[in-house]
């Protein structure tokens, strides 16, 4: 039984990490605070695009679950994406760890609006993102 702050955010990394998508692209959290978190990824060869950089894709899913963990360490309800909107503005090379972070603009209602970026481990800014999320009420997960 989660009693704690400590305690729900110990098991949001848990639940977070153990997910096989994560663990396939090499997903981590760098910092989970509550309303603050920090997802990580060493660019690797199995998230690389034929330029020999950090796909898309993987960006993508980085913002994704860097806006879903700081909405989720907030409150306990599940997240979905409404909408995400990325901009990819330099390459991020094989061997950089890149970083994702996200600032809830507006928590006031069951929508959340949501900006992000991704940066390299020498602040260089790969991407950002603005992202519409839902927070989920029981009956929508059943």
């Amino acid at each position: 039984m989660m009693t704690t702050e400590t305690d729900y955010l110990e098991w949001l990394r848990d639940h977070f990490e153990s997910s096989t998508y994560w663990k396939n692209l090499g997903f981590t959290f760098h910092s989970l605070e509550k309303g603050a978190v920090s997802v990580k990824a060493v660019v690797s060869d199995g998230i690389l695009n034929v330029n020999k950089t950090l796909h898309g894709g993987a960006i993508l899913s980085l913002v994704d679950v860097a806006i879903s963990a700081t909405l989720r360490s907030m409150q306990p309800n599940m997240v979905t994406t409404v909408s995400l909107t990325t901009n990819f503005m330099n390459p991020a090379k094989e061997g950089k760890t890149v970083y994702a972070t996200a600032d809830i603009v507006n928590s006031k209602s069951r929508i959340q609006y949501v900006n992000a970026k991704v940066e390299d481990e020498d602040g260089v800014v790969i991407a950002d993102a603005i992202g519409v999320f839902s927070i989920l009420k029981e009956k929508d997960i059943n």
